[in-house]
């Protein structure tokens, strides 16, 4: 027999099919051959078992009742040996052989021999032949018979030989064939099968049968001779005995199921299939050895147990596989990862250590990664060949299943939930100390510590649908749910979800939750009213700038920009940065200093601050007084940002909750960067706990994606902390975050803007409109009654009354957003009396009128507060006597002391202040907090406070905080003793109190508060009295006020610093000014309060170099305190000459610029017209001082009164001041010199012509000629005497007696003399008579009589001498008409045709200075009265000469044949529009006015020079159609474009609406015809059109909005197609040249004029144009030339068209072109490089936008190496 486990070992190596293999069947028991095994094998491995079950099913069937033997053996308690396959001992029944001891008397041991056949087949039965089969069949009886005679020959104790099948008998065919078959009767417990009847057989065969001599014919050995012989009768009767035939036995599948059984039933178990399939695997392993063995009955116990222990195996296998699906329900890792893994786990598995660590911050996702690394190892690819506990599992398991592990598994792997693992010995033990056994097993522990193998944690490596799910997580961010991936946006994803925020994510809540950062007070936004911000700069900074610094446009360019915003980027720093930061500043203290605010019109929509995407690093400094609404401003912009971008990070801190953190701020740290991101992680509530939102800020901070912050109340904390707070703005700048707004008031403005470099915003107050707008809303809201236009109607008549009322500074009153709110609170129950129960609006007005200013709304609003709570509180109780009413007075006046501590703890930071001001408590900390807190509750019902996010109380408004404290103070000084507090009484509270509180920056709200309380005690009686009689001796002042003024001496004169009384003038508190100087002058020495005031004049000197701010000592006394003034003057005593110089410097320097205006009652008028009295006699009778201060001064500084012209102007303005012009006039003349006041006067003329009527002129000029200064008043402007005739007459009389006798002789002097006469006596025919003989005597025989008329003629057509007059002149400017036409006829007759013409046109002749000085003055009539008497006495051509004699002399300021010097400058730049509008008619009347020809001269004026078209727009329709009818309206437009060509800068400007609007349907008509045709020039054809957008945008290209007004003017007329026929009229080109070079605005304005399907098309046909556009230009412009250095300004526009337009394969395309590199004289070269380079190197306005906007492009540039963007 072959021997089949040689046969089957023998297959297992060929490397053919698996069919047949033994090692392949042995591993493919995890399919058992029991039926129904574990359903956890793989799917390959169970086709495997039924391949194997094919071809194999025998040794299947024999495995398996092997096991039978064996399991029922033990069962059975027999002691025995199973073998197989040991066909030496058994022959042919070698398939099993079971021998067990016996002991009925003796121990004997019994054989029992199986041959096992098992049939796939089981219909088929076993016949005759196959018994009587002699070729060594299945059933051959021979074969069988041959193997039992060896076993019987040696002496076996047999029980039987059995051939055992599944398999039945043809009982038919046996019995025809002489076979009987006997049935076994006796009980064979090894063939027992419950549900499955077998049936054994013995057979009986006549021994006359012809088998029995086959039988017989068998050799049988003799064991002792080894000979052989024939079987013998009794061997073949005792072969039939021991045969035994089991048949329809169960087939090997059914078998295994009743194995499985009884298995279970061994077990105890009611499912027993993995521990049948142990035990098959086991005998299988024992059935493969290639020497057989026997199996004892121990050794199949000890199977059995192993079993007993795979039951716990597979348990804690279980265990751990449910625990690794848990794991990986929450994360899945890509190959990539899983392979790291494998790696690291094959160098860890390879180590000899048998305990290895695996260091991560989260053993259960690296967990998952080893689980998933582990299955790509043959070792480890089924689940049960590992086991995978946490640390806490493992603890709680019992010692029995610990040391299964002992047995069953190689590796364990721990996870320490915790992070922390345990000692190495506690895992060793775990593994035991059988090293032979357990050579290979090994922990692998996954923790936090140690130092093996480290794992990261990344989201790259988390599998796709792993990575989608955390992306597709929904987070609540500050209040709108938004996914992990809206947050990320187009940011780095990995870089985000780093590993914390991955485990966040992963074992989070559904939704992660990052709430509002911080608290954000409500505002009601449906009463918010944006504001306009007032910019810093304006139109005219940038000049100033460039101005004050040495540097270019361009090269200040290069260095900083401002934005449209106003916010500066810089493009330097050091150095550098600080000196052009002084220079900006020094511009701005300039401007504050003027007089002139226009500047301060510079306003943008407070929505146009709104943070932008394109922000980047933008700090917003926001600074106003209290109230203002900055905090709601912030709020308003976070609403908004947040509904708008709810994916941007929008952190607003008020910067007083977070005082203690800011000072724990390290500055100092090397990365500042990451100690500000640090900082906010630590301080916004719930991002510390997230690492999501951690990883989310910090991504936003470092990549500027989205993330602002707002910094609200710089001012409120003290200094420290606003050191930190700028250290902490500087350090976030470093990151790049999008905005930074922060919020102050205005005495640190410097400190913020000096530090970041930045000028600050302003909010403008409310208008009238938003006041109206607010008060009603408020009130129509809170009332809820039907009246809206009774309500509006209320809010508009208190808004105009108070606009009335108040004076001043004090109109803005309501202005300020809180106080308008708080009007609107205090007067609601008034407006809702008015509206329902019909109350009298009239009584309310007088009330606001009598007694409504900051202290009085603030103390109505308290008051109001207290009688509502009040009112609650009795509500409450329900009881009505005198006991409530005093508990109820005592709780209020507990609440109120609350209050004001609060207030003051609030304001004062210093806590040895606080307890100066408030006394310092004796009584438990316990007790007080209890008491607190009882009031606290009580305060939040008063309406003031709120919670702040530390949920502690403060107040809804800092100014509640200061009003409280200031009245609390004020309480101090009050003169009735019954209501005084002691405030004052201790010197340190005094102290305090003069050095601290009134003086500091920090309670400037405090003081202003002081200042309007105070203002009670001012118009007290007992003031009065004290005022009155405090000099008096006896007069006993209290030595609280005493004591106090003594002391705020002592510390100004030691500290040298700032004191109360400076303070009050420099912030105009008028009231404390008032009660400080009567306590100096009841306490001090005059020297001691001179001492005391020196210093409130330390800034005049400055106002030499600077115009003075508009605070200053001077305006203080005029606008607040007028009588201040007069006790300035009366502490001067004129002993102290350095006072004197003081109070005449601030004379001097303050005086100009005091805002005079209309008195509003008789009082004032005469406080202020005594006021100016007093100053100017002060300086006259001090005039030897002031000349000597004056002459001090280095030259560049001498004003020399200049700045007086403003006191000049106002006292000529208002006719109660005229009295005052003489001593004005009298103090410059007699302190300086006649050319300061003839300056004073130019000036004043110049900026002022509207005061300088002739009634004003002739008061000025008559206070000269009583002084007797008619040589000054010659020299006043020619243009100011133009517009007096009387005054002029006395200069004129002036300066002919002065140059009578030096030009003339005796004889014509005398005919002068009787011509001047006459025509000032206004006898025209005298004089008409004198200048016949005068030109009858040219033609005189006698050479003396014509060198006489001569020289008269002479005198008549020229200027002689110093006399800037002439006849002709005079007789002009005085209304002469017809002497003037007399003269001029005169002039004509007597002078040759080209003499005349140029004494016409001559500066020295006889008649230009007359016409100009008529222009010049603005006498309209005069002018037209000259040109009328020109052109009909010499003709149209000398009027027309005339004009033209200064060429753009009606035009423009460019022209200095015009302009000769400042002062005309001046004159032209004030000119109002409607002036040029009135002189351009006025001359085209003269011009016109019944002449037929007039409109051709008129022309001929127009374009005689081309930028004289400008002026159409000035004239009226009437003349305009006049101007075409000459040449007809197509060749007159021609002209027209023509002259607009030759002016580049202004070619659409003066072509826009306001000439256009003047075109009728026909002539606009006419125009479109004329600009859309064509013109030619050398290279090209070219329309009209586009020549004029060249040339405007070439000149300047923000014409945009002139182009804009001329397509709505032509659309509105004659529709709008025409506007697309006129842009498209060139095909287009004109667009595509405007976009080429990036003209954005004009291209935008052109594409919004076109219809939809135009604009594609267009846009379509740039698109497909724009690369091959975009290299011709570029390579065109931009040379290839190392040698050749030059402007590259033209070639910057056609880059930034390229990255603004153009496809990533055109910017390819591009960019290859560019960086193809020459090679010229061995230097290599690129067009980019050599564009580069001077982009630069020379600082050419490039646009630094661009880098930001299109960074692909430049990754394609310079990632070939040319240039660099940073350089």
């Amino acid at each position: 027999m072959t021997n089949k486990r040689d046969k089957l070992n023998k297959d297992s190596g060929r490397g053919t099919p698996v069919k047949k293999t033994r090692k392949n069947l042995a591993n493919a028991t995890q399919t058992p051959p029991l039926a129904g095994a574990s359903s956890s094998v793989p799917e390959e491995a169970t086709e495997v078992a039924q391949g194997l079950r094919k071809t194999n099913h025998g040794v299947i069937f024999q495995l398996k009742l092997l096991m039978l033997f064996l399991i029922r053996g033990i069962r059975a308690g027999h002691a025995f040996r199973l073998g197989t396959e040991m066909e030496d001992i058994g022959g042919k029944f070698d398939d099993i052989i079971f021998q067990y001891e016996v002991d009925d008397g003796g121990k004997r041991q019994v054989n029992r021999y199986l041959q096992a056949k098992h049939k796939q087949d089981e219909s088929t039965k076993i016949t005759a032949g196959q018994l009587f089969n002699e070729t060594e069949g299945d059933f051959s009886l021979l074969k069988y018979f041959s193997s039992y005679c060896g076993i019987l020959s040696r002496g076996d104790d047999i029980q039987d030989c059995i051939i055992c099948t599944n398999i039945g008998f043809n009982s038919e065919n046996l019995l025809k064939k002489g076979i009987q078959l006997i049935t076994v009767n006796t009980d064979d417990g090894m063939f027992k099968f419950r549900r499955h009847p077998v049936a054994r057989y013995k057979i009986e065969i006549d021994p006359g049968h012809a088998f029995w001599g086959k039988l017989r014919q068998v050799n049988v050995e003799e064991p002792a001779t080894k000979l052989k012989r024939n079987a013998t009768d009794n061997e073949i009767n005792s072969f039939f005995d021991k045969l035994v035939f089991v048949v329809n036995t169960p087939n090997e599948v059914h078998l295994g199921n009743l194995l499985t059984e009884e298995v279970g039933e061994y077990y105890k178990l009611n499912k027993a299939d993995f521990q049948s399939d142990f035990i098959l695997r086991n005998m299988l392993d024992w059935f493969k050895l290639k020497k057989s063995e026997f199996l004892t009955s121990k050794q199949g116990q000890e199977i059995l147990h192993q079993g007993e222990q795979k039951l716990t195996s597979l348990r804690m296998t279980s265990v751990s596989i449910n625990y690794q699906t848990k794991l990986q329900e929450a994360i899945e890792f890509n190959a990539v990862a899983i392979d790291e893994m494998t790696e690291k786990l094959k160098t860890l598995l390879d180590s000899p250590n048998k305990i290895e660590r695996i260091r991560t911050a989260f053993p259960k996702r690296t967990a998952v990664k080893v689980s998933a690394a582990l299955k790509t190892l043959e070792k480890f690819k089924r689940d049960d060949s590992y086991l995978m506990s946490s640390s806490k599992g493992l603890k709680t398991t019992s010692a029995s299943d610990k040391d299964a592990f002992k047995l069953e598994h190689q590796l364990l792997v721990v996870v320490c939930k915790d992070g922390h693992a345990e000692h190495d010995s506690y895992y060793e033990n775990l593994i035991g100390d059988n090293q032979t056994q357990l050579k290979n097993k090994k922990v692998i522990i996954l923790c936090h510590d140690g130092v093996g193998t480290r794992d990261d944690l990344k989201f790259t490596q988390l599998s796709n649908n792993c990575m989608e799910k955390l992306l597709d997580k929904e987070v609540s961010f500050q209040g709108t749910v938004q996914t992990v991936r809206d947050l990320i946006g187009n940011g780095n994803q990995e870089e985000v979800i780093d590993d914390n925020s991955m485990e966040e994510l992963l074992v989070g809540k559904k939704v992660v939750n990052i709430p509002l950062h911080d608290f954000v007070p409500a505002f009601d936004e449906e009463l918010y009213i944006e504001r306009k911000i007032i910019l810093p700069f304006d139109d005219t900074f940038f000049d100033e700038l460039v101005a004050e610094t040495d540097c270019t446009r361009d090269e200040l360019l290069g260095k900083l920009k401002v934005t449209v915003k106003n916010n500066i980027e810089w493009f330097v720093d050091g150095r550098e940065k600080e000196e052009l930061w002084h220079k900006i500043n020094k511009i701005f203290e300039k401007r504050r200093q003027s007089t002139d605010s226009a500047w301060l019109d510079n306003r943008i929509p407070e929505k146009d601050l709104t943070p932008l995407e394109e922000w980047e690093n933008r700090v917003v400094v926001v600074s106003d007084v209290a109230g203002t609404g900055k905090s709601t401003m912030l709020s308003n912009y976070y609403r908004k940002t947040r509904n708008e971008k709810p994916d941007d990070w929008i952190i607003k801190m008020d910067l007083v909750d977070h005082i203690g953190a800011l000072r724990q701020f390290n500055p100092d740290e090397v990365d500042q960067q990451v100690e500000a991101i640090k900082f906010f992680i630590t301080n916004i509530p719930n991002v510390r706990e997230s690492p999501f939102a951690q990883s989310l800020l910090r991504h936003k901070l470092q990549t500027g994606d989205g993330i602002v912050v707002m910094l609200d109340g710089f001012d409120e904390i003290d200094i420290q902390c606003q050191d930190k707070c700028i250290s902490l703005i500087k350090a976030i700048r470093l990151t790049n975050l999008n905005a930074l707004y922060i919020t102050t008031r205005p005495h640190l403005n410097g400190k913020l803007q000096d530090s970041l470099f930045q000028l600050a915003y302003t909010l403008r107050d409310f208008s009238q409109e938003d006041q109206i707008n607010y008060l009603s809303g408020y009130w129509k809201k809170q009332l809820k009654v039907d009246a809206d236009a009774e309500v509006r109607s209320i809010a508009t008549s208190i808004v105009e009354r108070l606009s009335k009322s108040l004076k001043g500074n004090e109109r803005s009153f309501i202005g300020i957003p809180l106080q308008c709110h708080i009007v609107a609170d205090c007067f609601e129950s008034q407006v809702y009396d008015i509206i329902q129960n019909g109350c009298n609006l009239e009584a309310l007005l007088k009330d606001l009128d009598s007694n409504l200013n900051l202290d009085t709304l603030y103390e109505r609003l308290f008051k109001k507060k207290r009688e509502i709570y009040r009112q609650e509180k009795a509500k409450v109780q329900q009881v009505n006597n005198h006991i409530l009413h005093n508990s109820l007075e005592d709780h209020m006046e507990c609440l109120e002391i609350y209050l004001r501590d609060l207030a003051v703890k609030t304001i004062v930071s210093d806590q040895t202040h606080i307890d100066c001001l408030l006394g310092k408590s004796n009584e438990s900390a316990a007790t007080i907090e209890q008491r607190h807190k009882k009031r606290e509750e009580g305060s939040v019902c008063f309406g003031l406070l709120t919670l702040n996010r530390k949920g502690e109380f403060q107040f809804l408004h800092s100014t509640y905080a200061e009003y409280l404290m200031a009245n609390y103070l004020y309480g101090g000084f009050r003169l009735d003793e019954d209501l005084r507090n002691k405030l004052l009484d201790e010197k340190p509270t005094r102290e305090l109190i003069g050095s601290e509180i009134l003086v500091g920056l920090q309670y400037q709200g405090v003081q202003l508060f002081i200042d309007f309380m105070l203002q009670e005690m001012v118009n007290h009686e007992k003031w009065h009295v004290i005022r009155r009689v405090g000099t008096d001796q006896n007069f006993n002042f209290p030595s609280r006020f005493t004591d106090f003024t003594n002391e705020l001496y002592s510390v100004c004169i030691q500290k040298r610093s700032a004191n109360a009384l400076m303070v009050a003038v420099e912030r105009y508190h008028a009231n404390l000014f008032e009660i400080l100087c009567t306590f100096a002058d009841l306490t001090l020495e005059k020297y001691q309060i001179l001492q005391l005031i020196k210093l409130l004049f330390r800034h005049v000197d400055s106002g030499m170099q600077f115009k003075p701010a508009k605070r200053n000592l001077l305006a203080f006394f005029w606008e607040r305190k007028l009588d201040g003034f007069q006790r300035l003057l009366g502490w001067h005593d004129g002993k102290h000459a350095d006072y004197t110089s003081l109070i005449a410097k601030a004379i001097y320097v303050y005086a100009p610029y005091l805002s005079i205006q209309d008195p509003q009652s008789e009082k004032d008028l005469k406080m202020q017209k005594e006021f100016f009295s007093q100053l100017l006699e002060f300086m006259l009778q001090n005039r030897s001082t002031v000349e000597k201060y004056i002459t001090r001064w280095p030259k560049q500084y001498r004003s020399l009164f200049d700045d007086w012209y403003l006191v000049l102007t106002s006292f000529l303005r208002y006719e109660y001041y005229n009295s005052l012009l003489e001593p004005l006039v009298r103090l410059v003349l007699q302190t300086t010199s006649d050319s300061a006041l003839v300056l004073i006067v130019n000036v004043a003329f110049h900026n002022h012509k509207d005061d300088f009527e002739q009634a004003k002129v002739e008061k000025l000029s008559s206070v000269l000629i009583e002084m007797e200064r008619t040589d000054v008043l010659a020299q006043l402007p020619r243009e100011m005497l133009v517009l007096a005739p009387e005054a002029f007459n006395f200069v004129y009389k002036y300066h002919q007696l002065c140059d009578r006798k030096k030009w003339l002789p005796e004889k014509e002097s005398d005919v002068m003399t009787q011509l001047n006469t006459m025509a000032f006596q206004g006898e025209t025919t005298a004089v008409q008579d004198i200048l016949r003989k005068v030109s009858k005597d040219l033609n005189s025989d006698t050479p003396e009589t014509r060198k006489m008329a001569k020289d008269i003629v002479h005198y008549m057509t020229c200027r002689c001498g110093t006399n800037p007059y002439t006849l002709t002149y005079r007789a002009a400017v005085c209304g002469q008409e017809e002497m003037f036409r007399v003269m001029l006829q005169f002039v004509k007759e007597v002078l040759p045709d080209d003499e005349l013409q140029t004494a016409l046109i001559s500066k020295n002749g006889f008649l230009h200075g007359a016409f100009w000085d008529a222009k010049a003055s603005g006498k309209i009539e005069t002018l037209q009265s000259i040109m009328k008497a020109v052109r009909e006495t010499m003709g149209p051509e000398s009027q027309l000469n005339l004009v033209k004699s200064r060429r753009l002399g009606i035009v423009s300021v460019s022209s200095m044949n015009f302009i000769q010097d400042a002062l005309s400058l001046i004159d032209y730049q004030r000119q109002s529009s409607l002036s040029m509008r009135l002189i351009i008619n006025a001359l085209a009347k003269a011009m016109t006015e019944n002449s037929p020809d007039g409109y051709k001269y008129f022309n001929d004026l127009i374009f005689h020079e081309e930028r004289n078209i400008s002026t159409l727009k000035y004239l009226d329709a009437q003349h305009l159609s006049g101007l075409m009818s000459v040449e007809g309206c197509k060749n007159w437009m021609k002209r027209l474009l023509e002259a607009a060509m030759k002016v580049p800068e202004d070619s659409i400007s003066s072509l826009q609406d306001d000439l256009l609007s003047k075109f009728n349907n026909e002539e606009l008509q006419c125009f479109l015809t004329a600009i859309t045709s064509n013109i030619d020039q050398p290279s090209r054809s070219i329309s009209v059109w586009a020549k004029l957008i060249h040339s405007s945008c070439k000149g300047n290209a923000t014409y945009s909005p002139d182009v804009k007004q001329m397509f709505n003017y032509i659309s509105k007329k004659l529709g709008k197609r025409t506007i697309v026929k006129l842009i498209l009229s060139d095909n287009g080109s004109t667009v595509e040249w405007v976009a080429l070079r990036g003209y954005t605005e004009i291209l935008d304005v052109m594409l919004a004029a076109l219809p939809p399907a135009d604009q594609e098309q267009l846009r379509q046909r740039l698109a497909n144009n724009a690369h091959q556009k975009m290299f011709e230009e570029f390579l065109s412009k931009v040379p290839i030339g190392w040698d050749r250095p030059q402007s590259y300004s033209n070639a910057v526009e056609v880059i930034r068209y390229c990255l603004k337009n153009g496809s990533k394969e055109q910017l390819s395309k591009f960019a290859n072109s560019a960086t193809f590199v020459y090679e010229i004289q061995e230097k290599k070269f690129s067009i980019w490089n050599t564009f580069n380079d001077t982009i630069f190197t020379n600082q050419i306005g490039f646009d630094r936008d661009i880098q930001v906007k299109a960074p692909s492009f430049f990754v394609l540039f310079f990632g070939k190496g040319f240039g660099s963007p940073g350089r």
